[in-house]
């Protein structure tokens, strides 16, 4: 496996001072770009939606199409890690979901690939909008990704928690099925100190707020975990003298498994209509992200289970599905595939910690998990 470690390190250390939010990691995609044109060129570049894009390495002959992925986002955190070298340039923005290592990683592999294989074509996939639900979706609803179409999909994720470089994997939901929704409340304003004359939002906010933990309770446990987090709220104005006629709050809906989900939100839906209608407030909602559950089959996670023998790492069979939401289940409802972990470290930050920063020293190992498995994938049977 030829890699240059310190030009990887360099390229992770300028995507994470330079972040960008999904939906707008155009310069991110055309640094990458850039960076495997002149470090590990491949075959072909396959634009596809927002600022995703696809980069081929073809084999001698025809064979299995073996496609791996990496995000191209950040996330609307500060960072406060003042002492690293590399910190953040755009305030309010950063990579603390560890996005730059996994491309990083990809970086990697397509150094790999300076020698193509025998048969077949290795497919990295730079995709956009992963913490926003939609890009995984976009890029395989794109009319260029029938060019791909591949027999195997695969992708990681860095998991402080766990052992440095141990690979964590399950067969079925690996994460968890997510529904971010808004909802708003309109009534009539009036002045404070006439209430009456108005109908204000509050109570029915703060009513509908306690009974999710009900509704939680309700569902909790029935053959899988539930979860609604109230996230957001918003109402009125700084001024004594009015009370507001609306406001909104958000919830996240989250559970391993899809139907524990719908039933769930749909419980939930119902109460919030009957807490509106008892205070004289219409009402209504929007769902701002979507997150599927993302399910691996059985025959990829026998194939992660290989490679990282082959890799020499250890490997952990976990029983329960991660509780956050992640894009790929668009990929792995349709291919055959698998997402896998990579330990981060059992006292590293957590993702989405503003102090979080992805572990270099995953890079090799990722790197040689990846080139193993796409060397078994590339001998499969499609």
């Amino acid at each position: 496996m030829k890699i240059n470690l310190e030009q990887l390190v360099g390229l992770r250390h300028w995507l994470h001072a330079h972040p960008e939010v999904s939906r707008q990691e155009r310069e991110t995609a055309k640094h990458m770009r850039g960076f495997l044109e002149k470090h590990a060129p491949p075959d072909e570049i396959i634009l596809l939606d927002g600022a995703g894009f696809a980069a081929v390495f073809n084999g001698a002959a025809p064979g299995n199409t073996v496609l791996l992925r990496a995000e191209l986002d950040a996330l609307p955190i500060h960072e406060v890690n003042r002492d690293l070298p590399y910190l953040s340039v755009h305030d309010g923005v950063g990579h603390k979901c560890g996005h730059d290592g996994h491309m990083t990683i990809l970086a990697g592999v397509a150094q790999t690939l300076a020698d193509r294989p025998a048969k077949g074509r290795v497919v990295l996939l730079f995709q956009p909008d992963e913490e926003a639900g939609t890009g995984a979706r976009g890029c395989r609803d794109h009319p260029d990704f029938k060019r791909i179409t591949p027999d195997f999909a695969f992708a990681l994720h860095n998991l402080p928690g766990f052992p440095k470089g141990e690979v964590v994997c399950k067969v079925g939901t690996f994460a968890s099925a997510v529904k971010y929704v808004a909802v708003r409340l309109a009534g009539k304003g009036s002045h404070s100190a006439q209430p009456e004359t108005g109908i204000n939002p509050a109570f029915a906010m703060a009513e509908l707020t306690l009974k999710a933990r009900e509704i939680q309770a309700d569902f909790d446990g029935k053959n899988g975990y539930a979860l609604i987090v109230p996230i957001f709220s918003q109402m009125g104005v700084q001024s004594s003298g009015v009370s507001p006629p609306s406001g909104e709050v958000h919830f996240t809906l989250r559970s391993g498994k899809g139907e524990i989900l719908e039933a769930m939100w749909c419980g939930f839906a119902d109460c919030a209509e009957t807490i509106a209608a008892g205070y004289g407030l219409a009402i209504e909602f929007e769902t701002l992200e979507e997150f599927d559950e993302t399910p691996n089959g059985q025959i990829a996670f026998e194939m992660i289970r290989q490679a990282a023998a082959a890799a020499g790492i250890e490997f952990t069979l976990i029983e329960e599905p991660f509780r956050w939401g992640e894009d790929f289940g668009e990929l792995t409802r349709h291919y055959k595939g698998a997402m896998f972990g990579m330990g981060a470290g059992m006292n590293h930050p957590p993702l989405h910690d503003p102090e979080f920063d992805f572990v270099d020293d995953l890079l090799e190992p990722s790197i040689r998990m990846f080139t193993q498995l796409v060397s078994g994938a590339l001998l499969q049977k499609p």
